[in-house]
């Protein structure tokens, strides 16, 4: 997202369920990193914060042209809330 460029974002709205996760990420590490790769990092990967520092280092392999952020994040299972 340059200054002054337009874009416009892609998403979709899930229900989510315990042990699902969320990969949010540019055009940095899916225009360079094929599809297939991305989901050999994220496959096994229990720690979010590993598999974006392994996405990121894909991206930077793989030639990615700038700066690349990735948000890995897992859904815990819901518990009740108690009062205290």
């Amino acid at each position: 997202m340059g200054a002054g460029s337009a874009f416009e974002p892609d998403f979709a709205l899930r229900n989510a369920r315990a042990e699902d996760g969320c990969l949010l990420c540019p055009d940095g590490l899916t225009g360079v990193a094929p599809t297939g790769e991305i989901q050999r990092v994220l496959g096994p990967e229990d720690d979010p914060g590993r598999a974006v520092r392994e996405l990121v280092a894909l991206a930077n392999r793989a030639g990615g042209p700038d700066n690349v952020t990735c948000v890995v994040a897992h859904v815990a299972e819901q518990k009740a809330l108690t009062s205290v």
